[in-house]
């Protein structure tokens, strides 16, 4: 394509106006933002950063992490996503955003599959369940027996009302048809001192929060969330071995960015993403989470989020799963 048709065709997508962009063979030509939902230090944060880092390495300029959190990640994507067509403005996009929160929240200021364009899968993190070694529970069976037999349904924890560790607990309940009354922190690490103080049964959680208490004997991994089993807890079931039918439930997180981005830089920035995300010691550092590498391309990762709204849709109708929001 020569210069004239290119700015022909920007022009029409509204890019015409966007400083330091010409070709789109010539980006970057200047900093990329990488904006994360979610506070400094999470999982989220510690991905972007990981992967700018390899990208400003490979493409030349600097990839910039900027946190928004706020409502579930659901401010920074729909900050996003009003960046129609900026190819200097990206996303670590998560799953609480892209597949769960359309079914919970009734106005997001965003469309998932409309507003954005998928760029490449990064990471798919197991939950862990576990339960404070007071419980003397030892397995999932066990739970589930304690669970079936209680008078009153016992408690449970998760990071937040409609977070995918409270989604997992609930999955958990309709594949078994146990019942426990759901009980909602700000956050992970509230939620794992109930677990340890006994204020609730059971939790499922992120490993690097859990892991700790695992190695010093203070929680017990009955199993995890994926339906393989994870290389960091290589002797912890997976939910499926446990007895549950269909378990999957796992945290993920890929690169987007706003619809209307350029095929060549969408191209690119893939091509560059899953180069990255396969290096020995970007390999390690997302390994250490408990993902596989599940790297993938604009359209498979299109797939795989449709794939999970609609999973999670049916979870949350199910159990008739609201948040005031």
């Amino acid at each position: 394509m020569n210069r004239r048709k290119f700015l022909a065709a920007a022009s029409s997508l509204g890019l015409a106006g966007l400083p330091g962009i010409s070709l789109a063979n010539d980006w970057p030509t200047k900093p990329v933002r990488m904006i994360s939902g979610f506070p400094p230090g999470g999982i989220v944060d510690i991905i972007a950063r990981i992967i700018g880092d390899k990208l400003s390495q490979s493409l030349g300029q600097p990839f910039v992490v900027e946190s928004k959190p706020g409502a579930s990640g659901n401010i920074a994507t729909a900050y996003v996503a009003k960046l129609r067509g900026d190819p200097y403005t990206l996303m670590l996009g998560s799953s609480g955003p892209l597949a769960i929160n359309g079914s919970l929240y009734k106005n997001l200021g965003f469309d998932p599959l409309a507003d954005f364009v998928p760029i490449c899968l990064l990471a798919a993190t197991p939950l862990v369940l576990v339960v404070s070694a007071q419980s003397e529970i030892k397995s999932v069976p066990e739970l589930l027996k304690k669970l079936a037999t209680a008078k009153t349904p016992p408690f449970y924890g998760s990071a937040s009302p409609g977070s995918p560790q409270h989604l997992a607990a609930e999955l958990l309940k309709q594949r078994t048809g146990v019942n426990a009354t759901h009980v909602g922190y700000k956050g992970g690490a509230p939620a794992l001192m109930a677990v340890l103080g006994g204020e609730v049964l059971f939790a499922f959680e992120n490993l690097a929060l859990v892991d700790a208490h695992i190695k010093s004997g203070r929680l017990v991994a009955l199993a995890v969330s994926s339906a393989q089993r994870t290389p960091p807890l290589p002797n912890v079931p997976t939910m499926i071995e446990s007895g549950v039918p269909d378990f999957d439930a796992r945290g993920w997180y890929g690169l987007i960015g706003p619809k209307d981005l350029p095929e060549a830089v969408v191209r690119r920035l893939s091509r560059e993403t899953m180069k990255a995300a396969r290096l020995p010691d970007v390999r390690a550092r997302i390994a250490a989470f408990g993902s596989n590498d599940v790297t993938n391309t604009p359209d498979e990762f299109r797939q795989f989020i449709i794939a999970e709204q609609r999973k999670w849709r049916e979870v949350i109708t199910a159990g008739k799963i609201t948040i005031d929001a």
